[in-house]
């Protein structure tokens, strides 16, 4: 029988730290997230990989160290409001609601949040409400947000995400950059623009939704 635990324990140690992971919320969540949970039931045993795990249409769940360095990036309060976009079966979601923020954890295909939903409750995570809808459309309901999480890689940021973000606010996002390749990316809201700081390189599938027909900005 796989110890999960022991493989958890492995991955904040071999994969997390080393990315110069410091914020303690963070690497507790990571430590106590069983992300076996998140993927089918018959791959648990590679849910630990240092690598993207692939789901379906394209869509993945982000390895781990990329995960951390991202949410490391977001830095997220427990006073915070964050809309996940792509939040796939929970696990990006279920990290932040660890933390403490309230979470809306936006998915477009429902069988992923019917299945975020179930895992969310299972392990008894109470932050995080999972809805269903276009990515690139945000979530007005709850609006405006504190902070955004994009899950993938995005050609532009939509105006409806602009507007549905606190003056102030950030966004981290990865970056679909055809001949540069893709980096993550930090973009803050100034004055109703979005100023753009680039982070690190890094890569994930691009997200339906996000394809470049007009940017707002890039």
């Amino acid at each position: 029988m796989a110890d999960f635990a022991l493989m958890r324990s492995n991955m904040v140690k071999n994969q997390v730290l080393p990315e110069k992971i410091t914020n303690s919320c963070l690497i507790e969540a990571l430590s106590k997230i069983p992300r076996e949970r998140f993927v089918p039931r018959q791959l648990a045993r590679i849910a630990y990989m240092d690598e993207n795990f692939p789901f379906n249409k394209g869509r993945v769940l982000l390895r781990p160290a990329l995960f951390a360095r991202l949410l490391q990036a977001l830095n997220p309060m427990p006073s915070s409001k964050i809309l996940y976009i792509g939040g796939g079966t929970g696990y990006g979601p279920a990290l932040l609601g660890q933390m403490g923020p309230q979470v809306i954890a936006l998915d477009s295909e429902d069988i992923l949040t019917q299945e975020a939903d179930h895992l969310l409750a299972e392990i008894d995570i109470t932050t995080v409400e999972v809805v269903l809808g276009p990515l690139a459309e945000g979530w007005e309901a709850e609006a405006p947000y504190d902070k955004m999480m994009i899950e993938g890689s995005i050609d532009f940021i939509p105006q409806s995400l602009l507007s549905q973000l606190k003056e102030g606010g950030e966004i981290i996002a990865l970056r679909y950059r055809k001949e540069e390749g893709n980096d993550a990316i930090k973009c803050v809201k100034k004055e109703g623009n979005l100023i753009t700081i680039s982070l690190f390189d890094a890569f994930a599938p691009r997200l339906e939704g996000f394809h470049k027909t007009k940017a707002f900005v890039f």
